[in-house]
């Protein structure tokens, strides 16, 4: 398989102009591609550009996302507030909703929001990492709606989604923020397909068939030969229980609170109503900011470059990977695999913009 390396700067002006061929105006295609550049930037390679064509393009043109949709608050009482994204691109829903989340910790030390009749939104790390620059902890997580994927010990019929959950927090102004972004099930449902874009087996692990055993051919997945765990994995003594757990946190708060559809809504007709849920803390509100962020400081430090034994890679925390590779990217380009760029020059020729600049890899 060939790849291809572009820039920075050329990846996120061709997917402004693919989201203004999709009839979004300016300013939302510039927001809406700051998410997915955020991903490709971060190394979070299934969450990019990879989605444009077949999550958020070929949504907004069969209906299921509506460009034009602004969204109105339905609810908003002292630190919380609801968000009706009406069937909105999910990119921008997140935004609104994090922002207002950050705007009430300022004010009363803790915002939460949710967001009901949504579409997928991306990395859940983009909006937890918009508390960052504030001195704000951030939470974002969202639910998959009447679509699960994952099949949590066992069960024959998928019964939760994905479910990521990102937890930001912010320590001393220069060192590497703490990052958590992570599906609720062993790996996110888009590692699969890469992998089979790519013509890659994935760990043993990821997936499992109706026997127990475990399978390295992502196409057993697509092929529903075998089904996507829970994290921890497919039995309880593996862990699986706990992944189920967080799964159904997340649809308690994305789903059941925000007023979305959850994945006992499956098989449902009409546009899927995708729920998110964001919580802003201001550590000003408990005490000392500085004692907070030198707190923390200790603590990540603690944990980066321990010791650890032969056979292991060196420890590091998340979103110290993800800096790395953020720094490795704007200064060398993002690398796209033969596959992925057909596909972005068919989105070229669809939308009648200039095919995205390469050069060989």
């Amino acid at each position: 398989m060939d790849f291809y390396q572009v820039t920075a700067p050329a990846l996120h002006a061709f997917m402004v102009a693919a989201f203004r061929g999709a009839r979004f105006d300016v300013a939302q295609a510039r927001r809406a591609a700051d998410v997915l550049h955020y991903a490709d930037l971060n190394g979070h390679d299934t969450h990019g550009v990879a989605n444009l064509a077949n999550i958020y393009l070929a949504g907004a043109r069969s209906g299921e996302i509506d460009p034009r949709a602004e969204g109105a608050w339905v609810a908003d009482q002292g630190a919380c507030a609801t968000f009706d994204a009406q069937g909105g691109l999910g990119l921008l829903a997140g935004q609104v909703a994090m922002a207002r989340a950050l705007d009430k910790a300022r004010d009363f030390g803790i915002g939460c929001t949710v967001v009901r009749n949504s579409s997928h939104f991306g990395a859940a790390g983009f909006y937890a990492s918009m508390g960052l620059d504030q001195a704000m902890i951030a939470m974002a997580m969202t639910n998959l709606g009447h679509a699960p994927v994952a099949h949590p010990l066992g069960s024959v019929a998928p019964l939760l989604g994905t479910n990521p959950i990102s937890f930001a927090a912010p320590p001393t102004k220069g060192s590497v923020p703490f990052v958590l972004d992570m599906s609720t099930t062993v790996c996110a449902s888009g590692k699969i397909k890469q992998a089979v874009r790519l013509e890659q087996n994935v760990p043993q692990g990821w997936l499992f068939d109706a026997q127990g055993e475990t399978s390295g051919n992502p196409r057993d997945y697509l092929d529903q030969r075998a089904s996507l765990p829970m994290l921890g994995g497919a039995f309880a003594e593996q862990g699986g229980h706990k992944g189920l757990g967080l799964g159904l946190m997340v649809e308690v708060l994305c789903g059941a609170l925000a007023g979305a559809q959850t994945a006992a809504d499956k098989g449902q007709d009409g546009r899927n109503n995708i729920g998110h849920f964001f919580l802003a803390i201001n550590p000003g509100f408990f005490g000392s900011s500085n004692a907070f962020t030198g707190s923390l400081d200790a603590l990540l430090g603690s944990i980066s470059g321990a010791p650890v034994h032969p056979a292991y890679a060196p420890l590091s925390y998340p979103g110290q990977p993800d800096s790395v590779t953020r720094a490795e990217r704007l200064k060398n380009g993002i690398r796209l695999d033969s596959h992925l760029v057909s596909q972005l020059d068919e989105v070229a020729d669809h939308c009648a913009i200039p095919r995205l600049a390469r050069a060989a890899s």
